[in-house]
């Protein structure tokens, strides 16, 4: 009994190893803003773009699903120096009729954009978060979900 547990723990933890390596390959993410020598008051948005790997699909944020196909969906951690205003906005996502869930979806291929509008409220700004939803290789017919924390502080940005 003892050998079955000890290898069905090795199994899971290799799988979520996989995964997680998985995720970071198919999505390499990208933060800047749509303007430059803010003060505090100054309303911008911040521009979120996903390099998508080829074959590869994200989906976008602008649909509900309780299940199936999981949206992204952007967590902005408060650090009192931005508020965001209003939701995040995808940017010319790809729509198509999903035949396993039966539902409109939206997604990106090769590139995604999404632009949240925010305030600046302080001086030293600077953006922190978390990024959820899932990607899908429609040939592979596999989806592989993921979380990506953000750090994005344009005073150090290239």
């Amino acid at each position: 009994m003892r050998k079955i547990f000890t290898g069905l723990v090795v199994l899971l933890a290799s799988v979520t190893s996989l995964w997680a390596q998985e995720s970071v390959q198919q999505l390499e993410w990208d933060y800047s803003l749509s303007k430059t020598a803010l003060q505090p008051g100054d309303e911008v948005e911040l521009i979120v773009r996903a390099r998508v790997e080829k074959g590869w699909s994200l989906y976008s944020s602008d649909f509900k699903a309780d299940i199936g196909p999981q949206p992204t969906h952007f967590e902005f951690v408060s650090n009192g120096t931005y508020s965001v205003l209003g939701p995040v906005v995808p940017i010319s996502p790809q729509t198509k009729q999903d035949k396993t869930w039966e539902m409109n979806v939206s997604y990106f291929t090769k590139q995604a954009e999404f632009r949240q509008k925010v305030r600046i409220d302080k001086l030293d700004y600077f953006f922190t978060g978390y990024i959820t939803g899932q990607v899908c290789h429609d040939k592979k017919g596999l989806c592989v979900p993921f979380r990506q924390a953000f750090n994005f502080d344009p005073r150090n940005a290239q």
